[in-house]
């Protein structure tokens, strides 16, 4: 199949400006169409040393949830007289470390989710499953990891990012970034060391600071009230939004991409436009938010690679909107 580039998009009458739809009507994998057998074969040739590294949060953190959204509860429950106990959880799964579903953000000015999908396909009492969780699930999520370590690089050059204002890491911050790490931060076709399918995880250092930071501090800002706009008083660091940061992030034809920063993108946005309009609904490319990304860069650092294998096992669940990250690089 032929990849266009953005520039060379041409949607269907009756799609979106912008939107790249091009795996047919009955799609519910978007990118992760490019995790072919091949490629994640090839993805399996960046182990070394066969370290694992999980890269989700503890269910309960961050503490308090970013957003409004509920806190994670844990029930144990005895079984009768029998030394034996079950357990049941409570939670929102973007709440901690997680990925957004293609049900998740829509294309504001048309409302369409991915692929066409509606809000009366997602509630109502004509609700289908179309683009849920549950067809990611089916398939897993594997390929060729690639961190780009902003959180380093900004530490390096005596940067000092807000990570709770919509502080824009930008497309330059990117190439830099991957500069220092000894990357072209361009794709394979236009001779830099971007894959096909690559899973594209940037470390903002976000999560560093807020396990400086008190449970009083973290709440001071993550309870804000959440009010979609520029007003938002949800205010985190991310990647910007920018007509570079677009092209980049289209023409990389990553599979996924992931942070460990509440929304991916600066929030919020001061464009007219969320990158979550364009990654989820008129690309079909997951996003990841709040992954642990710790222990992998140190990894990462120590052996100046920063490729890897990465999997994750979203949660099966029919319809569903979201799922925890379920993810783990292997080194």
């Amino acid at each position: 199949m032929e990849l266009p580039l953005r520039k060379d998009l041409r949607p269907k009458s009756g799609e979106p400006e912008d939107s790249a739809w091009i795996w047919g009507s009955d799609d519910e994998l978007g990118r992760l169409n490019l995790q072919t057998p091949e490629r994640i074969k090839k993805a399996l040739e960046t182990i070394s040393s066969g370290e694992t590294i999980p890269l989700g949060l503890p269910f309960d953190q961050p503490a308090p949830p970013c957003y409004d959204r509920a806190a994670f509860k844990h029930h144990i429950t005895a079984l009768g007289s029998t030394p034996a106990f079950d357990d049941t959880y409570e939670m929102n799964p973007q709440s901690t470390s997680q990925w957004d579903g293609f049900r998740h953000f829509a294309h504001v000015p048309s409302g369409y989710f991915y692929n066409k999908t509606t809000p009366e396909d997602i509630s109502g009492p004509s609700a289908s499953t179309k683009c849920g969780i549950h067809a990611w699930a089916t398939r897993g999520i594997a390929g060729r990891g690639l961190l780009l370590d902003y959180a380093r690089y900004a530490e390096a050059n005596n940067i000092k990012p807000e990570f709770y204002d919509n502080f824009k890491i930008s497309h330059k911050d990117l190439v830099n970034t991957a500069l220092m790490q000894g990357i072209d931060l361009r794709p394979a076709r236009q001779g830099g060391d971007i894959q096909i399918g690559d899973i594209l995880l940037i470390r903002s250092g976000f999560l560093k600071n807020s396990a400086s930071l008190t449970y009083e501090q973290k709440a001071a800002r993550h309870l804000q009230p959440h009010r979609f706009g520029p007003d938002d008083g949800q205010r985190y660091i991310g990647v910007e939004q920018s007509e570079e940061m677009l092209d980049f992030l289209h023409d990389s034809y990553f599979s996924a991409v992931a942070g460990d920063q509440p929304a991916f993108e600066a929030w919020p946005s001061n464009k007219d436009y969320y990158l979550h309009e364009k990654l989820l609904a008129l690309w079909g490319c997951p996003i990841g938010e709040l992954w642990d990304l710790e222990k992998l860069a140190e990894k990462c650092a120590e052996r100046k690679k920063w490729t890897f294998f990465l999997a994750s096992a979203p949660n099966h669940v029919k319809g569903g909107i979201s799922s925890t990250a379920n993810a783990l690089a292997i080194i």
